[in-house]
């Protein structure tokens, strides 16, 4: 049987946001716990650069012209989005985190303004942030099982490696900045469960 590691909390000792947070945020998770999982999923986003630069050399060969890691690519695109949503939800938790660490026991109409933040931010992050960097990161990785399987995605009328001039987006800065944003998180994460 797994150890509980919330501590019990006597109902009588928490505060009215303590008690409508548990009863209406949409992921019963902390803030903390949310910032960890941003954090977890923006590193995850980072694996993009070394994904590219690992690229077979059948695959480099047939669809880039240069290195991998340093083409603009519309997947690196997607994935850059899903981290820029990672970023504004882990801003948006850390805003939470920091109110609520100054005013443990805000107004009424304070604690629905700070559950929509969070309800906000998860769904931004989760959602949006999830589905850019999973969606990328597996387009990105599709050369890895070989030119045949990126064939068939071209045939389906999919372009993995389709790319995107206009948008300043490579594997290596998607990576980079992956990394930033996982770490920043994380620290936030660190900060909010101390409190």
């Amino acid at each position: 049987m797994p150890e509980n590691t919330e501590p019990f909390v006597d109902p009588g000792e928490r505060t009215r946001y303590d008690l409508l947070r548990s009863k209406h945020v949409i992921v019963p998770l902390s803030v903390g716990t949310k910032l960890r999982w941003c954090g977890v999923i923006g590193l995850s986003a980072a694996l993009v650069g070394p994904i590219a630069a690992t690229l077979p050399a059948p695959v480099r060969e047939a669809y880039f012209v240069g290195d991998p890691a340093t083409t603009r690519l519309g997947a690196a695109a997607a994935v850059l989005i899903g981290v820029g949503a990672l970023a504004i939800a882990s801003i948006g938790l850390t805003v939470v985190a920091l109110y609520v660490e100054r005013h443990p026991d805000p107004p009424e109409s304070r604690v629905w303004t700070l559950i929509a933040a969070e309800d906000a931010s998860s769904g931004f992050g989760f959602v949006t942030g999830t589905l850019g960097i999973a969606s990328g990161g597996v387009l990105l990785a599709s050369g890895h099982w070989g030119t045949n399987a990126v064939g068939r995605l071209v045939a389906l009328g999919i372009e993995p490696y389709l790319v995107a001039e206009s948008i300043p987006a490579t594997p290596r800065v998607t990576a980079i900045t992956a990394l930033a944003v996982g770490l920043g998180a994380l620290a936030s994460s660190a900060h909010a469960e101390r409190t």
